[in-house]
């Protein structure tokens, strides 16, 4: 190892007082692991602790060798310096009071509910980016109930043409998809479509449009690459250096959902701030989804301690520990 890479071993681990010197083996890892995070966390799930230690230990001699003391102080560098990313998805008029009101659907939740609480994790939160997202559809887009007459159905589809309403699932011949259909909404360029005019918008964020594309459907803001094989979100993100990514908005069980499972495999960290979010189905699934794919699940106070009062959450971290090892 290099001087500059030892210095940097050195100096990263002596934050901690640590001494780079000493045998490191996972007692130490958990110490460590007590001063980056909550003690009741790492407590609660210190399997969490013992996954990433064995993560960096690559030969599983249980002691972290030059090599990968290195690898883990670079872990270490991006949880002490994060570069926050509040995503804020769909708050849009039509999801609100418009031709798909989450009062209308499911259990009846009110989409307006988001605002005031993303309001002020837009005015307190010291946010790196702001990125709002936005379904933005063309007329003829194929998850519009309006347009079921446009394309023909697989001859599999349970739902036919003549039994179909609004929120059945039907099996497309061409493109061959299975989709539910929605009322006409977020047509682009239509009122429908807009941001919440009570929503704040930061003059520094940047804008996300997904569902452009008339013959799919669009729920994750991840969703629609170029012929790269790149979104425009993972463009922005990549231009932001981010680290830490927390999304917020409407719906919890739908485009929230796709948005953070995507985002997950990516390999970004992710937070849902669930009291800024509403579903159109409410129930325990959609979290357990969260859960087990490695997002933390946390309220919009947990998440301004983890973005202003330099916290740390164990969940984001564990996720991040898999990819810089």
């Amino acid at each position: 190892m290099n001087d500059d890479l030892w210095s940097f071993l050195i100096a990263m681990l002596s934050r901690f007082d640590i001494d780079a010197k000493e045998t490191f083996n996972y007692e130490k890892f958990r110490t460590l692991c007590v001063r980056l995070f909550d003690v009741d966390e790492v407590e609660q799930d210190e399997w969490r602790v013992r996954e990433i230690f064995e993560l960096f230990d690559a030969n599983a001699d249980g002691v972290l060798n030059d090599e990968e003391l290195l690898s883990c102080c670079k872990w270490i560098h991006t949880i002490v310096n994060p570069v926050h990313v509040l995503l804020v998805i769909d708050v849009q008029n039509d999801f609100i009071d418009g031709t798909l009101a989450l009062r209308k659907c499911g259990l009846g939740q009110e989409g307006l509910e988001v605002v005031e609480p993303i309001n002020r994790l837009l005015k307190e939160g010291n946010w790196d980016k702001v990125i709002y997202t936005q379904d933005w559809h063309p007329e003829n887009h194929i998850s519009f109930f309006e347009n079921l007459a446009m394309r023909k159905l697989h001859p599999k589809s349970k739902i036919t043409k003549e039994m179909a309403k609004p929120f059945d699932t039907v099996v497309f011949l061409q493109p061959h998809i299975t989709q539910a259909l929605w009322p006409r909404h977020c047509v682009k360029n239509t009122w429908g479509a807009e941001l919440h005019k009570d929503l704040l918008i930061l003059p520094s964020s940047e804008r996300v449009y997904k569902g452009q594309d008339p013959d799919k459907e669009s729920y994750s803001a991840f969703a629609e690459k170029d012929a790269k094989g790149l979104s425009e979100l993972e463009k922005i993100l990549s231009t932001v250096g981010v680290t830490l990514l927390y999304a917020c908005g409407l719906t919890y069980d739908i485009c929230v959902k796709e948005t953070c499972l995507d985002g997950l495999r990516l390999g970004y960290p992710v937070a849902v701030i669930n009291d800024c979010c509403r579903s159109v189905k409410p129930d325990d699934t959609t979290t357990k989804s969260y859960i087990e794919n490695g997002a933390l699940v946390a309220c919009s106070d947990r998440i301004l301690s983890l973005v202003n009062e330099g916290k740390h959450s164990l969940v984001m971290a564990h996720h991040a520990a898999k990819i810089t090892s």
